[in-house]
């Protein structure tokens, strides 16, 4: 029970494996039967470009009727190939030693607005450093870094209840106006956000990247930092949620990390699940005799929908925001095609999926799309720039906000 039974379930879910044509040696089946005739060690180029071109959404371990863990065997075969494998290794490995200092996301931002606010209208639109630069908002108003930090100053004249955050790297640094709709949002519900100095990176992509050592100091780093401060963690990133609550699989056998790690796991809130059941408290749900003005498209992140079931809690979040039509795909949610860097080792499979889940969402007319993942909220500023779509993109806490 223990090895995989070649059934096929996996290719059915499998993103990746629907981009590159029905490739099997793409699909989890594939991967195990790779593992099972080389095993890990001493194995070419391009089986290391294979098992490099993973999103690890967890589709296929949703669907797995033996229960494999194939995301985990994916990452800890790519432990044993290096730092510089698959394609575009030397990007990849660069964008994790960013990730390892995620305040030089603060120089990308500066440098992007810049080229942003001069360029892109110049570009023509099927250019690829138009995409890139979609990434970037091109706001010269707010245009230095500055880290974002907690309202502690501000909401102790209110009296308002403490609340850690856990911005994530993205927030602090490239989005930074969405921790403040985060920080309006938990005032108007009786918090004050404490964001604790230390953060880092969650270390998701280092982790995925088969970065094990990275991924183990981001961790530590993160511990010690939270450790600081008391009271629950809300994590406005379902992505980075997902992998903090996985720490204790990180530290698993370590007898000083692990129960750190576990401690840590019972004080996180993911940012859905903590409003919901206050928003209940506070508001009424709206009447909609007089109709909706707003369709809305909520992106499922995989790290919440595959690997933790967090599908009902937006919805629910959205029911309670006045005017608001929840529109749904035919086929239910899909991968954006972004996972971590993904994007950056295999830009035209993850151009695919990006695309066909952005034609089929962009075909029922909404007025904003919404997420909590960072990651997924990047990927869809490109589709969208890539679409020349002026449909409105907004994380679920600026959204809720307005």
């Amino acid at each position: 029970m223990k090895k995989c039974a070649k059934c096929g379930a996996c290719t059915v879910v499998c993103p990746v494996y629907k981009a590159s044509g029905g490739k099997d040696c793409y699909s989890a089946r594939g991967k195990n039967h790779l593992l099972e005739v080389y095993g890990k060690e001493g194995v070419s180029k391009s089986f290391k470009d294979i098992f490099a071109k993973c999103l690890l959404c967890g589709a296929c371990n949703k669907v797995c009727p033996r229960g494999l863990d194939i995301t985990k065997a994916v990452m800890e075969t790519r432990e044993s190939f290096g730092q510089l494998y698959g394609s575009f290794g030397t990007v990849k490995y660069a964008a994790r030693r960013v990730l390892e200092k995620p305040e030089l996301l603060h120089g990308a931002r500066f440098f992007g607005n810049i080229a942003t606010s001069l360029f892109l209208d110049m570009l023509p639109m099927e250019n690829g450093l138009r995409l890139k630069l979609a990434m970037f908002d091109g706001n010269l108003e707010k245009l230095m870094p500055t880290k974002v930090k907690g309202s502690k100053m501000r909401a102790e004249n209110y009296g308002l209840e403490p609340l850690v955050y856990f911005p994530g790297c993205s927030a602090s640094y490239l989005y930074p106006t969405s921790t403040e709709a985060v920080r309006e949002l938990a005032e108007k519900l009786g918090y004050f956000l404490k964001i604790p100095e230390g953060l880092g990176c969650c270390g998701l992509a280092l982790e995925a990247a088969g970065d094990a050592g990275a991924s183990v100091r981001a961790a530590k780093r993160n511990i010690e930092a939270l450790e600081a401060v008391n009271g629950k963690i809300l994590v406005t990133c379902g992505s980075c949620w997902a992998h903090l609550k996985n720490y204790e699989k990180i530290f698993a056998g370590d007898q000083e990390w692990l129960p750190r790690a576990q401690t840590i796991k019972e004080r996180l809130a993911e940012i859905s699940q903590f409003l919901l059941p206050r928003v209940k408290e506070q508001c009424e749900l709206p009447s909609n005799e007089k109709g909706c003005d707003l369709k809305v498209f909520y992106h499922d992140p995989c790290h919440l929908r595959n690997e933790n079931n967090v599908t009902k809690e937006p919805r629910e979040l959205l029911k309670y925001s006045r005017g608001v039509e929840l529109v749904e795909l035919a086929d239910g949610p899909q991968c954006c095609g972004q996972g971590g860097l993904f994007h950056l080792g295999a830009p035209k499979l993850s151009a695919i999926i990006r695309d066909d889940l952005a034609h089929k969402v962009l075909a029922m007319k909404p007025d904003v799309i919404t997420t909590t993942c960072s990651g997924c909220y990047m990927q869809w500023r490109t589709a969208l720039a890539g679409a020349d779509s002026k449909v409105r993109l907004l994380f679920l806490p600026e959204l809720l906000n307005e």
